[in-house]
């Protein structure tokens, strides 16, 4: 939502009935059920919304490092106050970060909570000449799992996954009982643009059985 002089991440919860839930009153204690909330240096955007069992919020999208784009994530209290406890990597996020992954601009486009509270987000992120899938997954607190290494063993919570021939464009993500994560887009196939899905085991690495 535009707060002026640039877009900040916004979020309101309706009652069943879609009236503004007052009650979710957000950081500044005066939302009354809606409210934004900046989280870069510029420009921000919330793509996904998932809702934790305990109630808590995570907010996944694009913000503004001063220079490109990031994926940033925020997560909230049911109250919608800022979970003081989701620190990020870095340790002092406060419950809101950016999370940069590839060489430049990073897009998430998705998130998905794991059963066992681990994060899912997903998008689309630089590699130095195009784009390609992108996963990364958190702990509960905000740091990166790193024992989701990916194909290569070495992404440490976060890395990049080229599918087509070109720009690979992820778009959502669904967590499978099994805890198989499954990523789905559109991606270039040389001439054009197809319907694309990769397919990871718990750990990040591909899933060879998805044929």
């Amino acid at each position: 939502c535009y707060n002026g002089s640039d877009a900040d991440f916004c979020v309101a919860r309706l009652n069943p009935d879609g009236t503004l839930d007052a009650s979710f009153d957000g950081p500044g204690g005066s939302g009354d059920g809606k409210f934004l909330l900046p989280i870069g240096t510029g420009y921000d955007y919330a793509n996904a919304v998932a809702v934790q069992p305990d109630g808590k919020i995570v907010l996944a999208g694009f913000c503004s490092n001063g220079s490109g784009y990031d994926f940033c994530v925020a997560r909230l209290n049911p109250d919608g106050t800022l979970d003081t406890s989701f620190d990020g990597p870095g340790g002092s996020g406060n419950g809101r970060f950016l999370l940069p992954i590839g060489t430049s601009d990073d897009y998430a486009t998705a998130v998905a909570v794991q059963p066992d509270g681990k994060i899912v987000l997903a998008g689309n992120c630089s590699n130095g000449s195009n784009q390609d899938f992108c996963v990364a997954r958190l702990n509960a607190d905000g740091t990166l799992d790193a024992s989701f290494d990916g194909p290569s063993g070495s992404g440490d919570g976060k890395f990049l996954l080229p599918v087509g021939t070109g720009d690979d464009y992820a778009t959502t993500v669904t967590v499978q009982p099994d805890g198989k994560i499954v990523l789905a887009g559109f991606c270039h196939s040389g001439s054009n643009q197809d319907f694309c899905v990769a397919r990871l085991n718990p750990d990040g690495t591909l899933d060879t059985s998805f044929d």
